[in-house]
Formats: C-alpha cells, structure tokens, sequence
C-alpha cells in the first residue's frame, strides 16, 4: 500500500495554529463549548450527591464522628484517581473512559439508596472520587488542547467559573426534592450520565493528555513554606465546611431548601470574591495579603459562632463572607508560591501545591465531625477557627522573620476553583512558559485517518470507533 507523506498536512496544522493566534474570545470559546457543558453537568450532579449525603446521613442518624470520615472517601479516591487514572485514559481512549467512569459514577450514586451502611457508603465515596479524577482529567486534557498561548489565562477563567457554578448549582437541587427519598439520587446520576452527551458526539481530535510529576515537597517547604501551609489550610477548611456544613444547618433544624440556599449562595459567594481579591493581589504584598485574608476568614467564625444556629439570615450572610474570603486563599497561595520560582518549574510545584490541597479535603470532614461529636453546637466552627489559627499564626511567624521575602516576578493571579482539580489543567497556567498551543488538524484528515485495517483498500467501509474521537 502505497504511504502518504505527512509534510504538507503538517505544514497545514502549522499554519492553521499560527493563525488561531490574535483569535477573539467569543470564536476560541466555540471548540470547548461542549466540555464546559460536560463538566458543568457533571460537577453539578457531583455536587448535589455530597450534600445530599451530607444530609441523608444526619436524618439516618449516622454517628456524627463518622460521617467526616466517609465524605472523606470521596477525597481519598480523587487523589487515588489523580495517579492511576492517566494510564487507564492512555489506554483505552478519552472517550471510552469518560464514557466508563461516567457510567461508574452513575452506578455509584444509585446505589447510595440500596445500601445504607457506613462501611458501603464510604467505598461508594471513594469510587465516585476516583471516577471524578478520571472525568476531570478528560476534559481538562480537552481544554488544554484547544486552547490559544494568547487566551489561555482567559480560558482557564472560564474553566474556574464553569466549576463554580457547577458546584452552586447542585447544592440548588437540594431543594427538589426530599432527601430521604431516592428522586435526588436519580438527579444526580442523571446529570453525571447527561455530562457523557455532548463529549460522547463531538467529532474532535482526541488531545493528548499531559501529566506532570509534582515537585519535592522539602524542596517547595524550602522556597514557600506559606504556600503548602495555605494550601493545606484552604483545603481543610473548604472540605469540612462543605461536607459537615449541611449536618449542622439540619441539626440546627433548616429544612431542607434552607440548607440548599445557604450552601448554593456561600459557593457563588467564593466565585464573586475572586475579582476583588485578584484585583489586591496584583497591588500588593502577597504574603500580607494571605495573612490579611485568613485573619478575617478567622475574625468572622465568631458570627458563625454566636449566631448561626438561631438565625437563617446570619448564617447566610456569615458563611457567605466566610468562604469568600477562605476560597481565595489557595489561588493567593499559587500565586506567591510561583512569585518565587523560576517560571519553568511553575507547573510541577502546583502539582504539588495541588497534593497539600487534596490532603486538606481529605483531614477537613474528619476533623469537623470528630469536633461537632465532642461539641455539637459548635464544633464545626471550633474546628473550622482552630485550622485558620494555624494559617494565620505560620503566616505571621514568617512576616515577623523574613519580611516581604524574594520575588523573582509578579506572577499572575488565577481563580481557584471550589474543589481540587487534577495536574492536568495546571498546564494552561498563564505563568508556564512551556505551554503549546493547540495544533488544528485540517477536515480532510480529521474525517479520514489511517487505515488500520490490514489487507484492506482504503476507501471502504469505515471503523465505528472513530480514530479521531475515542483515541
């Protein structure tokens, strides 16, 4: 069989990519239109399930110290899927594996109702997280690939506001239906399984899908000691507030719509103070500006404290501020944490940075619930200030001794999203210079593709599995 040279097809993807360069944001926003439509269906249907569990568990009457433990599962099984999940992917396709772990992330939410154990609740957690990792790298690794050098700090902007509503979207759901019943199981399967439709029809280039090792954790404690310690911090903090945060709203006896209200508005909150704290962090001194905001994160759990439990409209204006204020702490510490890097290790030590936040989700539920068992009405802020203690104490420490510190450049600030991501979106960071562009394959390539099939003319009858989608 005669063989084709490959020059001029990539002469052509050359100058197609050159192109692209200059392109407005409306037209580069078009070929990732269908992942942010999967990954805001599935981070809603993710969403409504923890909270929804959150809740479930404390009408079942599940021990308040285990209840941290198994949403925790759900964090144990995300990092899991952070390391196995790139082979599986590798191997079998982007779309056969989103296609696998949306079906297991179904499976997983409609079993929740058959089985109401702890021990069968937490490995269904644990499996859920795993298959969360898996689904986020797909559509991260397809972001990546069809995104610009000159918009990709734009880009991942979208990607970020996508992931938050999202998550505050799902917590609305709560409210339509009744927890104790199965109808909002099947909401939430239904949304990881809708999340499968529009990847599932695209007929775009499958991207490669770019993994990077996270950076020695002594080494990165060396150069941003505040960095880990913030990272860690945010994580402990978001995580037991979101998980243990609905058990204390039931428990202090808002219905079931107060308790979807009050989680919905607190996430969108995170995403509305994002502006102004982007907005400080390219004016001022990072390291002050990550005490400043923890010591007010600190100075509003007293409200929480004082008033929460007696009054629906503090509560909603006290968490709001709150995790405003928390959610930006982790942005602000890639942010210094890169301030202090030589611009090529950028994307390895956010890898790490991404480690100490996943620990932190996975220690937060556990912590809060072994408090709210020892204090029932105040153990989740008791908790929830101690662990900000520890942030604003280890920032003032290193204020008071080193100063300002050395900045090698003024990195960009990027929005955190409300829950970890994998390693795979940390390459469109605007602060990696290693970054390339997405390369177009032109149509006629795209539609045609090598012919696997040996001994066979080209030109027959073509193969289901489209070379161009699933691999």
């Amino acid at each position: 069989m005669p063989t084709r040279s490959c020059e001029p097809a990539r002469k052509h993807d050359v100058q197609d990519s050159e192109q692209k360069r200059g392109e407005p944001l409306t037209r580069a926003l078009l070929p990732i239109t269908v992942v942010l439509a999967s990954l805001l269906l599935s981070v809603s249907g993710n969403s409504l399930l923890g909270t929804l569990l959150s809740v479930r568990m404390a009408i079942e009457g599940f021990d308040r110290e285990l209840i941290g433990p198994v949403l925790a599962f759900h964090s144990i099984g995300f990092v899991l899927g952070t390391m196995f999940c790139p082979p599986i992917v590798r191997r079998v396709g982007h779309i056969r594996s989103f296609a696998a772990f949306a079906a297991i992330a179904c499976i997983a939410a409609l079993m929740h109702p058959l089985i109401v154990t702890t021990i069968s609740w937490a490995l269904l957690r644990g499996v859920t997280g795993f298959c969360v990792a898996g689904l986020m790298m797909v559509m991260e690794s397809w972001i990546n690939d069809r995104t610009s050098n000159d918009l990709r700090g734009s880009i991942m902007a979208f990607y970020m506001g996508t992931q938050y509503l999202g998550q505050g979207g799902g917590q609305f759901l709560l409210g339509f239906g009744d927890p104790d019943t199965t109808i909002l199981f099947i909401i939430s399967a239904a949304l990881v399984a809708a999340s499968l439709v529009p990847l599932a029809l695209t007929r775009s280039r499958a991207p490669e899908l770019e993994y990077h090792e996270p950076m020695g954790l002594r080494r990165l404690l060396r150069i941003s000691p505040v960095g880990i310690v913030g990272a860690l911090v945010a994580g402990t903090v978001m995580s037991a507030f979101m998980a243990v945060g609905p058990v204390f709203a039931h428990e202090a006896g808002y219905g079931v719509r107060d308790i979807s209200v009050f989680m919905g508005v607190t996430v969108l909150m995170g995403m509305a103070m994002q502006a102004p704290v982007g907005f400080l962090a390219a004016r001022l001194n990072r390291r002050t500006l990550v005490l400043m905001i923890s010591t007010i994160a600190l100075a509003l759990v007293a409200p929480l404290l004082m008033f929460a439990a007696d009054s629906f409209s503090a509560l909603l204006i006290s968490s709001s501020l709150f995790i405003g204020f928390v959610g930006s702490i982790y942005p602000l510490s890639v942010a210094l944490t890169n301030d202090q890097l030589d611009p090529h290790h950028v994307v390895n030590a956010s890898a790490t940075l991404l480690l100490a936040l996943g620990a932190g989700t996975i220690i937060g539920p556990i912590g809060a619930s072994i408090a709210m068992a020892a204090f029932p009405e105040e153990g989740l802020f008791l908790f929830l200030g101690a662990a900000l203690s520890v942030m604003v104490i280890f920032a003032l420490v290193r204020a008071v001794s080193v100063g300002a510190g050395k900045v090698r450049r003024r990195s960009r600030y990027m929005p955190g999203a409300p829950a970890p991501t994998t390693q795979v979106i940390l390459e469109m960071d605007p602060s990696n210079p290693d970054f390339h562009p997405h390369v177009i394959t032109p149509e006629h390539e795209r539609r045609r593709g090598p012919d696997r099939r040996q001994g066979h003319a080209p030109g027959g009858r073509r193969r289901t599995d489209a070379w161009d989608s699933n691999e």
